[in-house]
């Protein structure tokens, strides 16, 4: 159920570690399991922020009850995004939403 969309105008020179790192992080900062975690992935994207072109990225996280402390969530995905692809926390924004259950399909149901 939590889902992190990455869209970064960066080029992604290993995109199975960053999918492994970033499964890990969700997992592990949102207290989900990561058997529910999924990932995607949008690089190369035409961004700005700030007026300028400089590396940036944007996460969109949704899933059925957000963490409790999102501030250190945030800090989590931040640090990932910098250690996997160089975006500073500066130049990342984080969308989060939280997903009413009856809204979120899977296996041919919902929650």
């Amino acid at each position: 159920m939590p889902y992190l969309n990455i869209v970064t105008n960066q080029t992604i020179h290993d995109e199975a570690a960053l999918l492994k790192a970033a499964s890990k992080t969700v997992s592990q900062a949102s207290g989900k399991p990561e058997s529910y975690v999924m990932i995607a992935v949008e690089s190369k994207t035409a961004m700005s922020f700030g007026g300028t072109t400089e590396p940036t990225a944007l996460l969109d996280y949704r899933s059925l009850g957000l963490p409790s402390d999102r501030k250190a969530f945030s800090a989590a995905l931040c640090s990932m995004i910098e250690e996997q692809i160089g975006v500073s926390g500066s130049r990342t924004y984080i969308s989060m939403t939280d997903a009413e259950r009856q809204n979120w399909g899977w296996d041919h149901s919902t929650f």
